[in-house]
C-alpha cells in the first residue's frame, strides 16, 4: 500500500468518525421526537429517506475527504 492509499483511507476513516458522532446526536433527537409522538406513522418512510441521504452522504464525504488529505499531502512535497 502506496502512501496515497493509505492517505485516502486515513481521510475515509476520519469522515466516517465525523460523520458517525453527528448521526449519534442526530438519534437522540429523533429518540425524543419520537417518545413525544404518540402516532408513528410514516416513521419508517422517514427512516428510510434518512438512510438514503445518509447513505449519499457517507459515499460524497468518504471520497472528498479522502482525496481532499491527498491532494493536500502531495501539494505539501
Amino acid at each position: 500500500m502506496n502512501s496515497n492509499s493509505l492517505l485516502f483511507a486515513f481521510g475515509a476513516i476520519t469522515f466516517l468518525v465525523t460523520f458517525s458522532w453527528f448521526k449519534y446526536a442526530a438519534m437522540e433527537v429523533f429518540k425524543r421526537e419520537l417518545d413525544s409522538n404518540s402516532s408513528n406513522q410514516g416513521v419508517w418512510s422517514k427512516l428510510f429517506k434518512v438512510f438514503l441521504v445518509d447513505w449519499l452522504v457517507c459515499i460524497a464525504g468518504v471520497l472528498g475527504t479522502g482525496i481532499l488529505f491527498v491532494t493536500v499531502f502531495n501539494m505539501a512535497h
